[in-house]
């Protein structure tokens, strides 16, 4: 496999393992935990939403992408533009500003954020990626992750 998508893979297995973690956080009422989780979803999500959106998605269109690959690249930035609003209430929570029932508040975003990205990922992996790898040369790949590495400062 290339080196973007085992990089794409690798974070949606890191994203997966945020959400159980705050759905655990959340059980037990550990605030540092979904501090923590709020924290990497603010940094390494949106990242990992840039390279997909800024990188990946921009060169399959040049790649003449299909209008079914437009359509689902189109419900994926939506569903991105989704994820950060719940991003946000979950910032809301943690940081104090939610006036109330907190644990109530970080149930819901735990198992909404677990349901949105279950579904999400599914999509990237079992549809995007691989029409991906067909339609997109070497060139074009070693390109993403060039991009990737960029924004990672390396």
């Amino acid at each position: 496999m290339h080196p973007p998508f085992v990089q794409l893979e690798r974070s949606h297995r890191r994203i997966e393992e945020a959400c159980e973690a705050l759905s655990t956080a959340a059980r037990d009422h550990d605030i540092e935990t979904a501090s923590d989780v709020c924290a990497f979803f603010s940094r390494q999500v949106r990242r990992h939403e840039e390279d997909e959106e800024r990188s990946l998605f921009p060169r399959l269109i040049d790649a003449g992408a299909p209008p079914e690959l437009r359509a689902l690249l189109e419900r994926l930035a939506r569903e991105h533009r989704e994820h950060e609003a719940v991003h946000a209430r979950l910032e809301e929570a943690v940081s104090g500003r939610f006036a109330g029932d907190l644990w109530s508040e970080l149930r819901a975003i735990a198992e909404l954020l677990t349901e949105s990205y279950r579904a999400h990922l599914e999509r990237e992996e079992a549809h995007l990626f691989p029409t991906a790898k067909e339609l997109l040369g070497d060139d074009a790949l070693d390109a993403i992750g060039r991009d990737m590495a960029a924004r990672r400062g390396r």
